[in-house]
């Protein structure tokens, strides 16, 4: 199980790496999806079922988020609370130890970054959930999806600097 595991996490790291080569949006989202599903794969080779449900919910989040942005609205604060209290009830459901409120919190950060105006608060927001779920992949022994995650912390690091830290700089001048 623990190399079929790994083998999945591998497809998070192409799904993930695939997801920034793509034209439009929609490929984007679909890989995004697909680095959620083999991340939920993963998680459950692991026996790690907070982390899966989370990536299933996480799927379902983007599906709903999909038809609200087909009619050019915004996501109802409504939803957005329903959403985080989902991500409690199913973190709960899945609790085995407090390893498991990482996955929680991951979701109400990944909630959070839905009603983001700014991009560097997507970025910053982002940042912290990556690093979580970095955390959560090595207890979890998911260390693909661990090195998946942390060349997105970098590709954060190096957007939050071309696109916040430099653009702020250029400000000041």
């Amino acid at each position: 199980m623990f190399i079929a595991a790994q083998i999945f996490g591998i497809l998070v790291i192409i799904s993930n790496v695939l997801a920034m080569q793509m034209k439009n949006k929609k490929q984007i989202i679909l890989m995004f999806i697909l680095a959620n599903l083999f991340s939920a794969i993963n998680f459950i080779l692991l026996q790690s079922y907070s982390g899966a449900i989370i990536c299933i919910f996480a799927i379902v989040q983007t599906f709903i988020n999909k038809l609200f942005e087909n009619k050019n609205k915004q996501v109802p604060k409504i939803v957005i609370g329903i959403y985080i209290i989902i991500s409690i009830i199913l973190g709960a459901i899945t609790f085995k130890g407090y390893i498991d409120i990482v996955p929680i919190i991951c979701s109400i950060l990944y909630t959070l970054t839905i009603i983001q105006d700014k991009e560097k608060n997507i970025r910053r927001i982002s940042l912290v959930n990556i690093i979580l779920w970095i955390l959560y992949d090595i207890v979890c022994q998911a260390y693909t999806a661990a090195i998946s995650d942390s060349l997105m912390t970098i590709s954060t690091i190096v957007g939050m600097y071309r696109f916040d830290y430099k653009k702020e700089s250029n400000n000041n001048l």
